[in-house]
């Protein structure tokens, strides 16, 4: 996001501190009050919510009401928050809280009707000029009046601590221009990519193209569909003062620089930057595919690709000697478990005989398994650029369906003769 979390969080203490000083009721316990505070500053808005509520049903105060229409806004009760914020209007008009209340609503309609919403001073004062500079773009505006209507509470309390003078633009800078710093300046994160960043792509991130590194790609590509994957995928790079990348797989003592000149020079066009970055790195650690076999020409390429990503050893499962329930149960456990499975089909001689409707000796990653239809679900590596098969004796597809971007679903038993092997790790 542009603003960091931390700055609305030292406003929300701020204001909320002043809130608790002044909240004795007759009628309420400190404790009661005090508890709805606490949620509201632990970020538990709809149980802050409740307790605020509650607290107004007993005795209403326009603090209070005033409060729990904060909660609701937080909360993303909208209608509500309005709802209490027009009672304190109504009914405490000589109030502090029937004035911020009307700033409250005038805000919240101008920043629907406004393209350049604008930060609470003390907000402003703790960014970069780049900051600065960006918001003042289309996009940035854009962007700002997004977040700002998403969290339009926070920003309200801040508004308010600002005007009761409980924090100044010296107090909130000397507490988070490190982390303002970090968060305005392009480059300065040690890693330059999030798990959300992983996320949001996935394993449509990664289109393999020029180079046989389908062992890999469908091991980077499981990784990529799982949380604790994006997680591992995001802690391997980092960036460089060179203004490159560093790459260091799990449990391995080298680091691959890598700089944009390498990702032409190499001609790797991942759909996804990370992911470029990563298969670069790949190709660096196995140059023409060397060590892919392991040290001594020992291992499959399988349980190379997935150890080398996820720093674990892999177990390997050859669905020709297996029994449907034996290969259900074993890709169903990683499948449970959200962890890393790759399979790997058989060469074309074995083939032989067979409707060709999965590329030979190629690794594909497992996506899913209905065990209920016996159906288990891949990605082809190559993504959108996936060659489509057909099997036209099937046209139910009770044994194999290709879908878009290089989906395709088989029948156990019919993965039993197309796949060679199945890998699966854990992370």
């Amino acid at each position: 996001m542009l603003i960091r979390h931390s700055i609305l969080l030292i406003a929300l203490a701020s204001i909320l501190a002043y809130s608790v000083a002044g909240a004795a009721n007759g009628q309420l316990s400190k404790e009661e009050i005090q508890n709805a505070f606490d949620l509201y500053a632990r970020h538990q808005y709809a149980a802050a919510t409740a307790s605020f509520e509650r607290l107004i049903q007993k005795s209403p105060s326009a603090r209070l009401c005033y409060c729990a229409a904060l909660a609701n806004k937080a909360s993303g009760k909208e209608a509500r928050a309005k709802q209490l914020f027009q009672h304190v209007i109504s009914n405490y008009p000589n109030s502090q809280e029937a004035s911020s209340s009307k700033q409250a609503l005038l805000q919240a309609s101008a920043h629907m009707q406004e393209g350049a919403p604008d930060l609470p001073d003390t907000v402003k004062s703790v960014l970069t000029p780049e900051m600065q500079a960006l918001l003042k773009t289309p996009a940035g505006q854009q962007a700002l009046k997004q977040y700002m209507q998403e969290n339009s509470g926070k920003v309200e309390a801040i508004r308010k601590a600002e005007k009761s003078g409980l924090l100044t633009k010296d107090s909130v800078k000397s507490l988070t221009a490190s982390a303002v710093a970090t968060a305005g300046t392009p480059g300065k994160s040690d890693h330059p990519f999030t798990a959300a960043d992983i996320a949001r792509d996935g394993a449509g991130g990664i289109d393999q193209s020029r180079y046989p590194n389908c062992w890999f790609e469908a091991s980077m590509s499981a990784l990529a569909q799982l949380p604790r994957g994006q997680r591992l995928l995001a802690s391997v790079i980092r960036s460089s003062d060179s203004h490159g990348y560093v790459v260091r797989f799990p449990n391995d003592g080298v680091e691959y620089l890598i700089t944009q000149k390498d990702l032409e020079t190499n001609g790797i066009k991942d759909n996804a930057l990370w992911a470029s970055i990563i298969e670069c790195a790949q190709l660096h650690k196995f140059p023409n595919n060397q060590g892919a076999s392991g040290a001594d020409n020992d291992q499959s390429r399988l349980e190379v690709g997935l150890g080398c990503i996820t720093g674990c050893k892999a177990e390997i499962l050859y669905p020709a000697h297996s029994s449907v329930e034996e290969l259900s149960s074993f890709i169903g456990a990683a499948v449970k478990s959200q962890n890393p499975i790759v399979a790997g089909t058989l060469p074309l001689p074995y083939l032989a005989g067979l409707p060709i409707i999965v590329f030979p000796t190629h690794a594909y990653t497992i996506i899913d398994l209905d065990p209920s239809k016996n159906m288990i679900t891949l990605r082809n590596p190559h993504g959108h650029r996936s060659r489509r098969f057909e099997l036209k004796s099937d046209p139910q597809h009770l044994d194999f369906e290709q879908l878009d971007n290089g989906i395709l679903k088989m029948s156990i038993p019919a993965f039993q003769k197309y796949f060679h092997s199945v890998a699966r790790s854990f992370i």
